[in-house]
């Protein structure tokens, strides 16, 4: 479809999924008109003299970005979002565990929440661990897609333990120590408290997945599956990680690497994300070591919309045998 916007007579820059946002401001005396594919989902904003993002006053849908209130966003005619996580405002049906661990490695108390289906929290289930926990528990609402995947006869049940990070960069970044964490003192307390039936994976989204990714490869005796959306691939641990455009692909470096693991991956990237490229090299290079992986590309960029279309899909890559 065609875009044809017209900037208000405030603005000075334009910010979209087509740009990276803060990588590439487009002057508005340079904006023309643009094709997008009819099924996208696009998000946009505008830079005024003050340099202050605000939304394009002239699109009347509502903001539904949860980090940015100044993105504006348009929909192709062919958009459907998933109907399976397309969540009224209503509860999870099953038991939410509000969990406290005091941390001998990180020195500090961390709380994380534990999702079970009605009458199945004392019940060995598979355990999928996410970064980003609260983000996946209230914005995404996994507990009431799991709820309603499962009504459909779509997937089995299974416990989620959502674990929100408290210096997201620092963690997620290449930390060893959070790994430690994780697997150390994290996922034994849990353990304990909704019992495991064997079947661990983990799932992340943008740093979160790169973390993910790296904690379940250098653990593959713990974990079967990985579920990574818009995984920061492009990172490198000699990047300076406030400029997230630039990297050396770390990760990628490690699995080209290294001997093949016992893992089955499941990556998504919006076909606008400057991330789009690195995914797919990630992608080649499980494939190249004999790994079962899939890539699936949807017409997005970096944001919850497009990873809440994908948490169904993830889902049942995890519980459907």
């Amino acid at each position: 479809m065609l875009i044809d916007l017209k900037a208000p007579p405030w603005a000075r820059h334009f910010l979209s999924d087509r740009t990276d946002w803060n990588k590439a401001p487009l002057p508005v005396s340079e904006m023309a008109p643009f094709e997008l594919p009819d099924d996208v989902y696009f998000e946009y904003a505008y830079v005024d003299d003050q340099g202050e993002k605000r939304p394009d006053p002239e699109n009347p849908n509502p903001i539904l970005n949860p980090w940015w209130t100044f993105a504006s966003n348009l929909m192709g005619p062919a958009y459907r979002p998933d109907p399976l996580a397309r969540i009224a405002s209503i509860a999870p049906a099953g038991q939410v565990l509000r969990l406290s661990l005091d941390s001998k490695i990180l020195g500090e108390n961390r709380r994380l929440l534990v999702y079970s289906p009605p009458g199945l929290a004392h019940v060995a289930l598979p355990h999928i661990l996410f970064q980003d926990g609260k983000a996946f528990f209230g914005w995404g609402k996994v507990p009431q897609v799991l709820d309603n995947m499962m009504a459909a006869r779509r997937v089995g049940p299974a416990h989620l333990i959502f674990v929100p990070p408290k210096q997201r960069t620092a963690e997620y970044a290449f930390n060893p120590q959070y790994q430690r964490f994780m697997l150390d003192e994290l996922m034994p307390y849990v353990e304990s408290r909704v019992p495991c039936d064997g079947r661990c994976s983990v799932w992340g989204a943008s740093l979160g997945g790169l973390f993910s990714a790296q904690l379940a490869w250098e653990n593959s005796d713990r974990f079967q599956k990985v579920v990574c959306q818009s995984g920061a691939f492009l990172f490198s641990e000699d990047m300076d990680l406030k400029n997230p455009f630039v990297g050396n692909e770390s990760f990628l470096g490690q699995v080209q690497g290294e001997k093949a693991r016992d893992l089955n991956w499941y990556l998504e990237c919006g076909s606008l994300e400057w991330l789009l490229k690195s995914n797919r090299n990630l992608w080649s290079a499980l494939q190249d070591k004999g790994m079962p992986a899939v890539l699936r590309e949807r017409n997005a960029g970096h944001n919850w919309i497009n990873w809440r279309n994908g948490l169904a899909s993830g889902l049942e890559f995890i519980l459907q045998d």
